[in-house]
């Protein structure tokens, strides 16, 4: 079989453009003070697509999406929510969050061979400070920020703060 030179340097562009398709998703908050952080791996964007416009924003410690898994726990951020007009930008506050058009939970010291977590953390639907916006949409690539109360499950408030994020709807 023989392969010619301008077969080769179309492969060679069309895996450079494939590779290069998706810009890194970022997740960024502050929980209880602590710096949450996850990277490009960790990040999962699903717009559900039905007539509420729903989707899920989830993400893991930094690293915690590796193969082989981190032999330490690793935490996850979950963010559900409705109200989405699609490709629109959008703003859910207090308001929204007492309708329950969210649902958010933290789960810290998620153990990758089973077991219960050390925490775990859902949305203070009543928190006056409760805020999701999705500041742009461009194509299938969502930008924003966040800020959130959670409660554990004795009552005890603990605030995520100076969230934002970009994420990719990255189905097929």
């Amino acid at each position: 079989m023989r392969i010619l030179p301008g077969s080769l340097l179309f492969f060679a562009l069309a895996c450079s453009f494939i590779a290069t398709a998706s810009e890194p998703q970022s997740l960024s908050a502050r929980i209880d003070g602590t710096s949450f952080t996850s990277d490009d791996d960790g990040i999962t964007l699903v717009p559900i697509g039905n007539a509420s416009g729903s989707f899920s924003l989830s993400a893991t410690t930094q690293g915690g999406s590796a193969y082989p898994p981190p032999k330490t726990p690793v935490d996850r951020l979950s963010i559900i929510c409705s109200g989405l007009v699609a490709g629109k930008p959008m703003k859910l506050d207090s308001k929204s969050f007492s309708r329950a058009e969210c649902d958010v939970r933290f789960v810290k010291g998620v153990k990758m061979m089973g077991g219960d977590p050390d925490a775990e953390y859902t949305l203070d639907k009543d928190h006056a400070g409760n805020l999701f916006e999705v500041e742009t949409v461009t194509s299938k690539r969502y930008a924003g920020h966040f800020s959130f109360r959670l409660v554990d499950a004795q009552g005890a408030a603990h605030l995520v703060t100076d969230g934002k994020f970009v994420a990719e709807d990255r189905q097929l």
